[in-house]
């Protein structure tokens, strides 16, 4: 029977926590573009031109949702290939939501007070930066460095997860203020970015550290007594 540690339940629910409201707002607008449902905000840029919005959230859902369950080791470890299987369909997934959210980004006319000329350049870079942390992940496995593949996933997952982590930043200002726009905006929404790749550094050098400690250990001569 598969367990999971408490590390592992921290990271699983605080994960699917960051994912669920862009992620049931996606469905939603998926399920009004394709199926028809009243009463979701109107935005006629998604009217106008709705394929790329499908495209994108199609992505970016199980992107977020079935990409938690790469971070789990006891997942990893139980199901090797499960592992891999879906890991080829995720980067699939975080490509077709780079790729399309880039579209939108360049084509769809946004009022200035809902993308500046900053929030335009971030989501650029942002785009871009997911785009080439799943090659370089992608790459490195296939080299077998496992360490620099779980490094790259961990940033290309952070830059995907933006969406999540706007909620976040937004509320404290929506609470205080009033619904954020403008200049505004585009920096809550680029600080959303800043703390994720910030927490995925600190993830990947911890893991770092643990791996080298773990090294030594292995290596050292008080391990090697306990054995003999």
């Amino acid at each position: 029977m598969l367990r999971l540690k408490k590390s592992e339940w921290a990271i699983l629910g605080g994960l699917l926590f960051l994912s669920f409201v862009p992620c049931l707002g996606g469905l939603l607008r998926v399920i009004e573009l394709t199926v028809g449902l009243e009463g979701m905000p109107e935005n006629p840029r998604v009217r106008m031109a709705p394929v790329p919005v499908i495209i994108h959230l199609l992505g970016a859902i199980p992107y977020c949702i079935l990409g938690i369950l790469q971070f789990l080791p006891a997942i990893r470890h139980a199901y090797p290939e499960w592992h891999r299987m879906s890991g080829r369909f995720l980067v699939a997934a975080g490509l077709l939501s780079a790729l399309s959210g880039l579209w939108m980004t360049h084509f769809y006319d946004f009022p200035a007070s809902l993308q500046g000329p900053l929030l335009y350049w971030v989501r650029f870079a942002v785009g871009f930066g997911m785009i080439g942390a799943l090659y370089l992940g992608l790459s490195a496995v296939l080299k077998r460095r496992i360490a620099e593949h779980k490094a790259w996933m961990i940033r290309a997952y952070a830059l995907g997860q933006g969406a999540g982590t706007q909620v976040i930043t937004a509320i404290p200002w929506l609470i205080l203020v009033g619904e954020p726009s403008g200049f505004t905006r585009d920096i809550l929404m680029t600080l959303s970015w800043v703390i994720n790749l910030l927490i995925a550094e600190a993830v990947i050098r911890r893991g770092r550290k643990i791996t080298s400690r773990d090294r030594a250990y292995f290596n050292s001569a008080s391990f090697l007594q306990k054995e003999t």
